[in-house]
């Protein structure tokens, strides 16, 4: 098995791309996952809206029903779990050899600490890096130099 995985995660989505550094670092899309709960704003996550109230000094006073921010930190744990279960999954089955974390540092530390310890030390690195919106080939340009050697190669996986 020579087939290293990418994985380039956020919030709101995740896709893994598998690549053979020797075929001239050719890549696939393998897997998208999409985590639609990650993608609402913070008002939309919670049910309850501030309630304001006026005390008898008259000063206005805002209630949350919710605390928005956790419900936030919620929502990327659950996905980090899922995203993480899926990796060692795999790894027993040996479909990777070598792992690569693309994802912004929060959520780069959330995953790490959902890994277990094995799928972890397949993880060759942590690219803290922000692409989970990208298109495939502005990704393969962020990456150039930090996975593959050189200039982006145009083949295999970089079709939308």
């Amino acid at each position: 098995m020579k087939t290293a995985w990418i994985l380039v995660a956020g919030g709101a989505g995740a896709r893994v791309f598998s690549f053979d550094p020797g075929e001239k670092a050719s890549w696939a899309l393998e897997l998208s996952i999409e985590h639609p709960a990650g993608r609402l704003m913070e008002q939309e996550m919670v049910s309850d809206r501030a309630v304001r109230s006026f005390h008898r000094n008259g000063d206005k006073v805002s209630h949350a029903g919710g605390h928005p921010a956790g419900q936030v930190i919620h929502e990327e744990e659950v996905f980090a779990k899922k995203i993480s279960g899926f990796l060692e999954k795999s790894r027993r089955r040996a479909l990777y050899y070598r792992l690569y974390v693309v994802a912004e540092p929060g959520f780069a530390g959330i995953l790490k600490k959902n890994m277990d310890p094995r799928t972890r030390q397949t993880v060759t690195g942590f690219i803290h890096q922000d692409l989970d919106n990208q298109t495939v080939a502005d990704i393969r340009k962020a990456l150039s130099g930090k996975i593959f050697p050189g200039p982006p190669v145009s083949g295999k996986g970089l079709t939308q």
